[in-house]
């Protein structure tokens, strides 16, 4: 992987046969089939195994350790990360998943975060829920719009949010309300609150559309080198295993 460079997988499951889907169980750890086996719902069963068929796979391309080699260990917060002695220094990678998508963001030595959402989810609060959650700046952008764009907005910011909560590897403790997300197009900048212990010029934010109704937002931390981010369907790689 070149420096500043973080590539970021995308899979939609509904779109693989079931043979392939269950292949993915080969891979996963003894911890990972109880919890796999755990769930009564079956697209929610579906939804985890492939996102951690799409995880080891991913994986797998950055280092000589098959699918099922790869072992993981959380921090205090709950934030998985690479435990293997034999993979490359400094390697992170941050997994997100929906119903429809799955997404791995993975990149070296750099804070980095993803998380998926699907935009045509039927969610109609979405005042009520940037009133409780957001930052006063972004419930207010949303009253101003109309209901298709509030409802594509809402997702963005929500997005957006997630990713970063999820880049900083410290759990809500950060707390919602305390950055303002602004969009342009595929970019976004950032406004953090008085006090807030974060510097806003040090973050790239981007968002991505891997189709109709599902919205990936993304966030790392710069290095000395730009970050440059590289989007790529997995279906092929998944395909092959």
């Amino acid at each position: 992987m070149e420096q500043g460079a973080c590539h970021l997988w995308y899979w939609r499951p509904r779109l693989a046969t079931e043979a392939l889907l269950r292949r993915g169980l080969a891979f996963l750890s003894p911890d990972e089939v109880v919890r796999y086996n755990r769930y009564l719902v079956p697209h929610a069963a579906t939804t985890f195994l492939a996102a951690r068929f799409l995880l080891r796979s991913v994986l797998s391309q950055y280092a000589a350790l098959a699918p099922a080699q790869w072992r993981f260990e959380t921090n205090q917060f709950g934030r998985p990360h690479v435990a293997n002695a034999g993979a490359p220094r400094r390697l992170l990678f941050n997994l997100s998943h929906k119903p429809g998508c799955v997404t791995c963001l993975v990149g070296v030595g750099r804070e980095l975060g993803v998380d998926v959402e699907d935009s045509a989810a039927g969610r109609a609060n979405f005042l009520q829920i940037a009133a409780r959650f957001f930052s006063t700046s972004e419930a207010a952008s949303l009253r101003d719009l109309p209901d298709g764009p509030r409802r594509q907005r809402f997702y963005e910011l929500w997005t957006l949010k997630e990713s970063y909560i999820k880049a900083r590897g410290v759990g809500l403790r950060l707390g919602l309300s305390k950055f303002s997300f602004s969009v342009e197009g595929d970019r976004a900048t950032v406004r953090f609150a008085e006090g807030f212990e974060d510097s806003a010029e040090t973050w790239d934010f981007r968002l991505f559309r891997p189709d109709e109704s599902h919205v990936i937002a993304t966030s790392v931390r710069h290095t000395t080198a730009p970050a440059v981010i590289d989007i790529a369907d997995a279906a092929q790689l998944l395909d092959s295993r």
